[in-house]
């Protein structure tokens, strides 16, 4: 065999493993940055959950407290939740229970990390990161 038509079998073994090698880091790379955004998407998720279930206790209290049921309020929130807004709206009927008139509020709050200019919930045209969660809670009284 003459060895000079062998030559730079090698090289381009070397030239593919590398390329494969590239592809599969590139890949991996994708791979984790994907997962970054899952679990922030999630974390903000979970804190709008709260923010929602904090806004519809405000409305639960200030229903059964002040007997105040508003169209819709916006309600700022403090602390770890300082980027959320939880928008509260309540609708009252009466209900007569056996001769007893009962007031039932139902409260819809509504919570996002990008609200509206006027500073309520739900955002139309939110931008990236936006999440939104809400809760119907629905309380009676005498």
């Amino acid at each position: 065999m003459n060895r000079s038509t062998e030559r730079g079998f090698t090289l381009i073994a070397a030239v593919f493993l590398i390329a494969i090698l590239a592809l599969l880091s590139a890949y991996l790379v994708n791979l984790r940055v994907y997962q970054d955004t899952g679990v922030s998407i999630d974390a903000l998720g979970a804190r709008a959950f709260t923010a929602a279930r904090a806004g519809a206790e405000w409305g639960a209290y200030n229903s059964l407290r002040n007997n105040a049921c508003a169209a819709a309020t916006s309600v700022p929130l403090g602390g770890t939740l300082a980027g959320f807004t939880a928008t509260v709206t309540c609708a009252r009927t009466t209900h007569d229970e056996a001769g007893v008139a009962i007031q039932v509020d139902t409260l819809v709050s509504t919570a996002c990390n990008q609200p509206t200019g006027g500073g309520n919930c739900p955002n139309p045209a939110p931008g990236a990161y936006y999440v939104e969660r809400q809760i119907t809670v629905t309380v009676g009284q005498p």
